[in-house]
This record gives C-alpha cells, structure tokens and sequence, in this order.
C-alpha cells in the first residue's frame, strides 16, 4: 500500500517543519510528502528543508490557492504515475499538526484492505475531536469530542475534518476533487456529503490521532474575513447539499441574516463584523466564490 501525505503552508514555514521533523521520526517510513506553499512570503527555509529518512516533494503555487485548490494540486501530483505518484491513499494534514512516531505505521494497519474516506482524531490539547458535526442554517460547523462518540447514533450528518482526512485513490474518479469555490470553510463536509451521495463510504477511526494547534493559519486572515468566508460558504453549502425543505429556507435564512446585520449597524454594534456578513451574503448572490 502506497500512502502520500499532503500538507499546506501558506506563511506558516515555522509548523510545517515542526510536522516535517515529526514524520521524519516515523517508525515506518514507507510513505511519501507533498508540501504545496500557496505563495508564501517567506519559504526559502521550508523549500529547502530535506532529509535523507522521508521522501519529500514541493510545490510552489503563484497564487493562494486556499484549502481545496492547494490540496487538489498535492492530491493530483500523488495520483499521477508519471510523476511518479500512482499512490493508494492520501492523507490530508494541516501544516499545524505534528505526530507521534508511531501514527504512520499504525494508521496504514487501519487503512488496509479499507475504500472511502477515513477520519482521524485531532488532539486539539484541552480535548480530542473525531469528527464534524453538520448543523443546516448554521454559519459555522462544530467539531465533536471522542468523549461523544458512544453517543452518536448515526453518521450521515457527520464529516471527517479536513485536517486529518484519508481518502483512498479511488474516490477521486468517482466524486472528483474537492470543490474550490469555497477556498476556506465547508469544503471538507461538502467533500463527505458528495461522497455518501455516490455511496462511497465515509467513516472514523478516533483511536488514531494526531496533535494540532487549533486553526494557527486561519486566525492571520482576521475575524471580519473569516466572518465573511463563514457565511458565504455557508449559504452555498446549505444550498447545494441541504435537504429539499432546508434547500427551500435557505433564502429566507439569508434575508434574516441581512435585516439583523443592518440593524447592528444602525445601532452602531460591531459594525466591521456586520459589515463582513452583509459581504459574505453579497458574494453568495452574485456567485462570488474561491478567493475573496
């Protein structure tokens, strides 16, 4: 079995090699590194960095890309045997994560013989999450404690986190690659819905885990963008995976979200926050999607 991992820097060169040192300590080294940098400032460090114990490969993009878009170039490169890819399974990291020298022999034991898409838990220091909890006319998806998992009855309103997600080969020809009109936000749980829609099997492994710092990249976009991205995406998401009747509210949804926004602004509330959301539901309508 042929495992690639995949991980994302955009000016974060200081934890994509905590990461990189982490895998080079792996008790099992059969596996290879794609690091792809969305045109960072500053990588001369990371480019260069190479040891002889992993097989790592870098590419630069010109653009940022965002998450879907530097991950769809990593997972294309793994795929292509010409390229000398023809992998079997790839894992999606964030650049953020780092692991224990034991993960990547114990997570190919898991992945073997196994199709789909696979989820692993993020020990996030104050608790571990297993997995994404789909919440419809919500602008933000939460991420469930191993705590829970005795609790959950069923699967289909749950996605593997995108931080940690294995996807086996196969999967790609059938759903294709992960969607890049939302750049940030939402493209891991759209991925899982479009999966069970194609009946491609979506399951979690919160045994296995990996270390992360909760969202380090993300937080230099600032509050208001992210508040714009939340809720833009979440719109479209709502939209395109909902059920019929959450399909149907969604417009409605997006008109409340509008008239309590331009009342924060008229009485003067977090007017830089409003002013994000009232963007993010203009992106939606005029089909501005990707980057903002």
């Amino acid at each position: 079995m042929k495992l690639t991992i995949i991980t994302i820097n955009y000016n974060g060169s200081e934890n994509t090699i905590k990461l990189l040192e982490s895998l080079k300590n792996q008790a099992d080294k059969d596996f290879e590194i794609i690091v792809v940098d969305n045109n960072s400032d500053d990588v001369e460090k990371l480019m260069t960095y190479q040891t002889t114990e992993t097989n790592i490969s870098y590419i630069k993009n010109d653009r940022n890309l965002g998450f879907s878009g530097g991950n769809n170039i990593g997972i294309k490169k793994a795929l292509d045997p010409p390229a000398g890819g023809g992998t079997d399974w790839v894992l999606l990291l964030n650049n953020d994560t780092w692991a224990e020298d034991t993960f990547t022999g114990r997570l190919k034991a898991i992945l073997e013989g196994k199709d789909g898409i696979i989820g692993l838990a993020l020990d996030e220091g104050n608790r571990t999450v297993f997995a994404g909890l789909i919440q419809w006319l919500k602008p933000t998806l939460i991420h469930l404690p191993t705590s829970q998992v005795g609790n959950i009855k069923s699967v289909d309103n749950l996605y593997v986190i995108g931080g940690a997600m294995a996807i086996h080969k196969n999967v790609f020809d059938k759903i294709g690659f992960l969607n890049e009109n939302y750049f940030l936000y939402f493209e891991d749980a759209d991925f899982c819905q479009r999966a069970r829609k194609a009946m491609v099997p979506v399951s979690f492994f919160p045994e296995i885990k990996i270390s992360h710092s909760v969202s380090a990249s993300a937080k230099k976009l600032g509050s208001p963008m992210l508040l714009r991205y939340h809720y833009r995406n979440a719109l479209y998401f709502n939209l395109k995976n909902g059920p019929w009747y959450i399909k149907l509210a969604v417009y409605p949804w997006s008109w409340v979200i509008i008239i309590k926004q331009l009342g924060k602004l008229v009485i003067n509330r977090n007017k830089e926050k409003s002013k994000a959301i009232l963007m993010g539901v203009a992106n939606f309508y005029k089909n501005k999607y990707g980057r903002i």
